[in-house]
């Protein structure tokens, strides 16, 4: 059971976090494409992802999102080429997330900015990656941004995920039960970064947290489960490098605890292109 948790933990990690971004969206005929590398560890397993995520600005304030389309080179227990079967086959490829923003008030110099924004989850991964279980489902979110100033920058979100009923391709077997069919409670997400940007060396840091908690309970089989009151708390730091308006390179590092995904680490690597 937890080798499906940790596979989804790493995938839900594999856009840096829940929304592609909650700062301000920007005006129209802006584009960004993010190439990104997710590495995901604890003491017993580790992932590695590429995923690739793309955002236009159709028109001043409205963004639209492509998110989570990647590769998985590999999500295996540590030492796994000693085990009498091997290391699993976990690789493939990761399915897209569709995003749409709207920033309700134009972005001003030290004016608090409010955004909705709601992902779409596609149930399109590899089963390799999945396991067979690949639910769909959407995730919304409001979102304060307040600008202090031209270096610091604060950014919020509130939002709620909920995913549909799904089933397990083979089925699991825990503590003595078959599990066939799974529906994950509703989940509430709140979290925030604050940024800060040292303008003579173009280069920007952050810390953020994120928390994360079901608001209803998993079932499985049709039956709620009691146990699957969860939550996680996320806490992260960060580094960008502007080499040119066109280019930037980002550094992220997040310590993970919690019953909701386990208790892991990630680093982020992403390198963008901004026209």
């Amino acid at each position: 059971m937890f080798k499906k948790i940790f596979l989804a933990s790493a995938l839900a990690f594999s856009s840096s976090f829940a929304t592609l971004n909650f700062f301000p969206v920007g005006k129209a005929n802006q584009a960004q494409v993010d190439f990104v590398s997710v590495y995901v560890w604890n003491d017993d397993f580790s992932t590695l992802i590429f995923p690739l995520s793309i955002k236009y600005n159709p028109m001043d304030n409205f963004e639209l999102s492509i998110q989570k389309l990647g590769y998985m080179a590999w999500s295996e227990p540590k030492d796994c080429e000693d085990l009498p079967t091997g290391c699993p086959d976990h690789n493939g490829f990761t399915a897209a997330t569709l995003g749409v923003r709207y920033q309700f008030i134009p972005t001003q110099p030290f004016k608090p900015l409010f955004a909705a924004a709601v992902d779409v989850f596609l149930p399109l991964s590899a089963e390799a990656v999945t396991d067979g279980y690949d639910p769909f489902g959407f995730y919304g979110a409001l979102q304060y941004i307040q600008i202090f100033s031209r270096s610091l920058i604060f950014g919020s979100e509130f939002g709620l995920k909920w995913l549909f009923e799904d089933d397990y391709k083979d089925g699991y077997r825990y503590m003595g039960q078959l599990f066939e069919k799974k529906e994950e409670g509703l989940q509430m997400t709140a979290k925030g970064e604050l940024d800060y940007t040292f303008a003579p060396i173009n280069t920007t840091i952050w810390i953020g947290v994120d928390f994360n908690k079901k608001f209803t309970e998993d079932k499985i089989n049709g039956k709620k489960d009691d146990d699957s009151d969860e939550s996680q708390i996320d806490f992260r730091v960060g580094a960008s490098y502007l080499f040119t308006p066109m280019f930037r390179l980002k550094v992220n590092f997040a310590y993970s605890k919690g019953d909701l995904e386990g208790d892991h680490k990630t680093v982020n690597s992403i390198f963008s292109v901004m026209f």
